[in-house]
């Protein structure tokens, strides 16, 4: 793995960019998936990274789709339960992870809200989704990116092993479970095999795109990161 600035750099972009898709798609969020410089600045971290192709799919579905087209399709999948009274994807890590454990359900989304607290990501008072929403967690992770970034640039080595660890605990306690079954159940409601009752509006697929990037995305960093640790602590998680 490339341990420099410009790397985590574009694992922040790529990060970041999944998590704002998974966003109410508000016109400031709509507006920014569809700026110019942004999207160039994404597509070169996905030529980069080698996930050019997961990009690619993501801002060629994202071509010509505004908020009248994208919020009905986030609605259709993620905002509304349907006649049966379930959600066609639940965005949440803790309906992949841990079931009907109300215990360890908590306990994970309390495990975030530190991590959240502990690295100063504070959460929009209009963001009145849990902790453990897809957006959340890969927010998270651009954050642990940048600041690594911007850690390695100034030779803070000390800071930078600190917050590769951290990434590493958010990886392996929380996203390599939930982002690639999350991303199966988009792929499969969007596909038409999923259990919806509901038609679904063509900017679908778009979540389909954002959840392959996300699920590829977390492959690629948990293939590399180095061993994880309990937050704070300094101490590995294994020992």
């Amino acid at each position: 793995m490339k341990n420099t600035p410009q790397h985590h750099t574009r694992r922040a972009a790529l990060y970041g960019f999944a998590a704002a898709v998974f966003q109410y798609p508000d016109e400031a969020v709509v507006a920014d998936l569809q700026d110019e410089a942004v999207q160039d600045a994404v597509r070169q971290a996905g030529v980069e990274l080698g996930l050019d192709s997961e990009v690619d799919a993501l801002l060629d579905a994202l071509d010509g789709v505004d908020r009248d087209s994208l919020e009905p399709a986030y609605n259709r999948l993620f905002g509304l339960p349907g006649d049966g009274g379930t959600y066609p994807v639940v965005p949440y890590e803790a309906h992949y992870t841990t079931g009907e454990e109300v215990n360890e359900s908590q306990r994970r989304i309390a495990t975030v809200v530190g991590l959240l607290e502990e690295f100063g990501l504070e959460i929009s008072d209009e963001f009145d989704e849990r902790h453990d929403h897809v957006t959340v967690e890969l927010e998270l992770l651009q954050v642990l990116a940048a600041q690594r970034a911007v850690a390695l640039d100034g030779g803070d080595d000390e800071t930078a092993i600190r917050l590769a660890q951290a990434g590493a605990t958010v990886l392996d306690e929380h996203l390599t479970d939930f982002v690639p079954a999350f991303a199966h159940r988009v792929r499969k409601t969007v596909n038409g095999d999923g259990s919806s009752d509901r038609d679904l509006p063509e900017a679908s697929a778009v979540y389909a795109a954002a959840a392959d990037l996300a699920a590829a995305l977390v492959e690629f960093d948990e293939a590399s990161h180095p061993d994880p640790v309990s937050p704070g602590t300094g101490v590995r998680a294994d020992g």
